[in-house]
């Protein structure tokens, strides 16, 4: 079983984005919302020296529901549609007017390098035509206030995935895995860096938890389980980036047998 994270984000604003831009990288450029439609779609706006820029946020429409988010940011000639953008309810208050917060993360078309930053909200929902007799609303927003900030950096983004053969193991035999961070900006252009391996069971890798990726972006090892692992252990690869390649992580299940 393969899982991939594409160094985005977790769910609910429990994952905060921790990388700062690369050491000449823009400042962060600041917009305001405009009007929202529902509780997690908004249009922004940017007006700067360069231009004016626009930003339109569709978030979680539940939680745990992935959202995206579209910009084109002042004296861009392209938009870049369908970042990744999970929104959550800050605060509540009164009864309907909520603060909604929101976090994005995604390549700039324009430059190929990753954005990220965050957004924020405060509208009333009003309830109009309601009986009081079981009978419907229907709702209006109203845009109080808020904002969106965005982040730049001079790192393209990456996708680490992590594979092991054979997939179950006797807990006395071991497998052999490779992690692969790849370049989702430009395939030709490998990654390079360090990358990083633990277990959910703990037991023993070949290369200490730690290699240096290849000329074309992989790391091979042999993950050997613990003696007590019970049915699965999750491996997990971190790639922690560089200055020119945006961080990422991935993990798989192994199955263990006779640890029980």
């Amino acid at each position: 079983m393969r899982l991939v994270s594409l160094g985005l984000l977790g769910t609910i604003g429990v994952l905060l984005l921790a990388i700062l831009p690369a050491a000449g990288a823009a400042a962060p450029l600041s917009g305001v919302v405009t009007t929202c439609s529902s509780t997690w779609s908004c249009q922004f706006t940017f007006n700067t020296s360069a231009g004016t820029g626009w930003a339109h946020g569709v978030g979680n429409a539940g939680y745990g529901r992935a959202g995206v988010i579209s910009l084109q940011l002042p004296g861009e000639s392209k938009a870049s549609y369908n970042l990744s953008y999970n929104t959550w309810i800050g605060s509540l208050i009164g009864t309907y007017t909520y603060w909604t917060e929101g976090q994005f993360f995604g390549t700039d078309v324009n430059t190929g390098y990753v954005v990220f930053g965050n957004t924020n909200t405060n509208y009333t929902i009003t309830c109009h035509g309601h009986s009081g007799h079981g009978g419907g609303c229907t709702y209006t927003y109203t845009t109080d206030n808020g904002t969106i900030v965005v982040r730049f950096t001079h790192a393209e983004q990456t996708m680490t995935s992590l594979s092991c053969s054979p997939t179950s193991i006797n807990v006395a035999g071991k497998t052999t895995c490779t992690a692969t961070v790849t370049n989702l900006w430009n395939s030709t252009n490998y990654p390079a860096g360090k990358i990083h391996f633990a277990s959910s069971g703990g037991g023993k890798f070949s290369n200490m938890g730690t290699c240096t990726l290849s000329s074309n972006g992989t790391c091979t090892f042999t993950w050997h389980p613990s003696d007590n692992t019970c049915s699965f252990s999750t491996l997990s690869a971190t790639y922690g980036g560089t200055a020119k390649f945006y961080h990422s992580s991935g993990s798989t299940l192994e199955g263990v047998t006779g640890g029980c």
